[in-house]
């Protein structure tokens, strides 16, 4: 690495060069410009600004200086005609019809096909063998749709590189319950083909699975709920299923994202991310700058970004969900040689973080009078743009 390089670390220059860059002769520099210029400017001249050019300009600086990173999908995106901007979809099959069998198979494929990952929520398909009143069969449950999206996620590499990321999940009182429990105890034969050939085709292998608990899980405690202990200790031998709670309010919130940082009830709705980076920010001040622009960075998403089909938008416009997030934490606190914990200055910090992060987001819908977002925070993972800030997780075998 040389000294004149953006990058902390040759790996995070690498990252760039494989994933984001648009050319040999691209720099960081450049499409942090073209991005900013692309959400919030004048998109090369062909629109009128929605922000201010002092307010460009210093998000222009805080994303060279890797103190506000956005999502992969707009870096990925960052001056390309086409504007998938947004990370994640958030699905469910709604009714047990083959209309919407074809039809969420068609949003899962529309969706991945812009890299954004899925996740999908099947509870509401009827269990298998249920009587088919129309054609005088029998249902197949909701597995072989899981199995299927699964494998159009192990077709679609959107832009020839980028793996498709989908998560499923099912209701814990579901009659086909136990079936989901268990669908990747793959044989010992699958396991060793894996282990030659990580592509190897195996149930569910581009799936992440959970199940749902609701307010009804909880009588009689999780800890005697059956579903619950198989649940736990399926996770304990395969590390999957995980667990998804949702309770009082949140009940019908059973919709994740693929990495499962964004939760909702509506289907078709959408994430939209970028982090703050603290690892790279001085100051209070400086914090709430960063939090600030963030947050009306993402509102200009919420009106820029293309989707893959007509309902995403109408829900978009609905919840205008953003999706504000940290990193840099761990390094935060070692500048400041503070313990890996919560503390009195980190409270403060994060006061501000909620505070700015609503303050400038209702501030800039109402300035376009647009709904303001139902959502502003999540804390999403950070892999690759956390190798772009210089973050390298290091891991131990023993």
């Amino acid at each position: 690495m040389t000294n004149k390089s953006e990058f902390k670390t040759t790996f995070g220059e690498d990252i760039f060069r494989y994933k984001y860059a648009q050319g040999p002769g691209d720099t960081w520099s450049k499409l942090c410009e073209r991005l900013v210029d692309d959400v919030c400017g004048t998109m090369g001249g062909k629109m009128t600004a929605i922000m201010s050019k002092d307010d460009r300009q210093q998000l222009v600086q805080y994303m060279k200086d890797f103190k506000f990173i956005p999502g992969g999908r707009y870096l990925y995106y960052a001056g390309r005609p086409m504007h998938s901007w947004n990370n994640c979809y958030l699905l469910r099959a709604e009714e047990d019809t083959r209309e919407e069998w074809s039809a969420v198979t068609w949003r899962a494929m529309s969706c991945l096909m812009t890299g954004g990952g899925i996740g999908i929520d099947y509870s509401r398909l009827r269990p298998a063998g249920k009587a088919l009143s129309r054609t005088g069969g029998t249902s197949s449950g909701p597995l072989p749709l899981a199995f299927a999206i699964n494998e159009i996620g192990r077709n679609v590499m959107q832009g020839g590189s980028r793996r498709s990321a989908i998560y499923a999940s099912l209701n814990w009182q579901h009659e086909n319950i136990i079936s989901f429990l268990n669908s990747k105890n793959w044989s010992n034969l699958i396991k060793e083909q894996k282990l030659l050939d990580f592509n190897f085709p195996a149930p569910l292998d581009m799936t992440n699975i959970s199940v749902n608990y609701d307010d009804a899980s909880l009588v009689g405690g999780l800890e005697n709920n059956e579903i619950f202990l198989k649940n736990v200790r399926q996770a304990m031998e395969t590390g999957e299923p995980g667990f998804s709670f949702n309770f009082g309010a949140k009940q019908n919130e059973t919709l994740r994202n693929a990495c499962t940082e964004v939760t909702s009830e509506d289907d078709s709705d959408v994430c939209n991310l970028g982090s703050a980076n603290l690892g790279n920010i001085r100051s209070l001040d400086e914090f709430r700058s960063v939090v600030h622009l963030g947050s009306k960075f993402l509102v200009c998403g919420t009106l820029r970004a293309d989707l893959p089909y007509e309902k995403v938008y109408k829900v978009r416009e609905k919840n205008r969900r953003l999706g504000l997030g940290l990193m840099g934490i761990h390094e935060w606190l070692l500048q400041r040689q503070l313990p890996y914990e919560v503390n009195e200055e980190l409270t403060k910090w994060l006061e501000i973080y909620e505070n700015e992060s609503e303050k400038a987001a209702n501030e800039h819908c109402d300035r376009f009078y647009i709904s303001r977002p139902v959502a502003y925070r999540a804390i999403a993972p950070t892999g690759s743009i956390g190798i772009l800030a210089g973050y390298v997780v290091a891991c131990s075998v023993q």
